[in-house]
C-alpha cells in the first residue's frame, strides 16, 4: 500500500488533492494510496468551500483509479431568508472513478483502453503525466449538496415582506408582518 503523507507530497510539490499515481497504474488491481488534507478552499462557480477536510483513497480497479472519501466543508452561501451570510456545513461521502489517458498506462493494459470512455468528463481523467486531479470532481461534489434554500439558522425569521428589516435583529412597524405560515399566494398577488 502506498501513502500520501506530507514527505511524499512536498517532495513532489503537488498539493493536497493532486496525486501523482504513476505507480498505482502500473501496480495490481486492488493497490491503494491512502491520504488526508485538512483546511483546504476550493471554489465553483461562485461558490466558496472552505475548512474542506479529506480522507479517503485511491483504489487501482481495472479500468480506473477509483476516489473515495469522507468529505467535511463548510459552503460559504447567503441565507434564502434574510440574505445574511451563512456557513453551511456540508457532510459528504465521494467517490467517482477517474480515467487514465496515458497511452503508456494503456498499452501495457490494453483492456483499459475502451471506446465507450471516450465521452469521459474532463474533471474525471488523469492527464497523460499521470497526475490525477481530484479538486474539479470534489468541487463539483460539494456544489451538488448543497441545499436549495440555506439558511443562517433554521429558525431564522427573515425580511418583513414590506419594509425589509431582518426580523432576526428587531420587529417593525409594519401592520403585517410575513411569517413561515404565510402562503405563497398573498406574496404573488399583492
Amino acid at each position: 500500500m502506498l501513502r500520501a503523507d506530507s514527505r511524499w507530497v512536498n517532495a513532489h510539490r503537488l498539493i493536497p488533492m493532486i496525486f501523482n499515481v504513476a505507480a498505482l497504474l502500473n501496480g495490481h488491481t486492488g493497490e491503494m494510496i491512502k491520504f488526508h488534507f485538512a483546511h483546504e478552499t476550493l471554489r465553483y462557480e461562485a461558490m466558496n468551500f472552505i475548512e474542506v477536510e479529506a480522507q479517503g483513497k485511491l483504489m487501482r480497479t481495472d479500468r480506473t483509479v477509483l476516489a473515495q472519501a469522507d468529505v467535511k466543508a463548510l459552503a460559504e452561501s447567503q441565507c434564502a431568508r434574510c440574505l445574511k451570510h451563512a456557513d453551511i456545513k456540508l457532510d459528504l461521502n465521494f467517490a467517482e472513478e477517474f480515467l487514465p489517458t496515458s497511452i503508456d498506462s494503456i498499452a501495457r493494459r490494453h483492456i483499459w483502453h475502451d471506446d465507450a470512455y471516450q465521452d469521459t468528463d474532463e474533471a474525471l481523467t488523469i492527464s497523460e503525466s499521470n497526475i490525477l486531479d481530484m479538486s474539479v470532481a470534489l468541487s463539483q461534489s460539494l456544489a451538488a449538496s448543497m441545499p436549495m434554500m440555506p439558511l443562517c439558522r433554521n429558525n431564522c425569521k427573515g425580511l418583513c415582506h414590506q419594509c425589509s428589516q431582518n426580523l432576526n435583529i428587531a420587529t417593525c412597524e409594519c401592520s403585517e408582518v410575513m411569517t413561515n405560515s404565510t402562503s405563497l399566494s398573498k406574496i404573488i398577488f399583492t
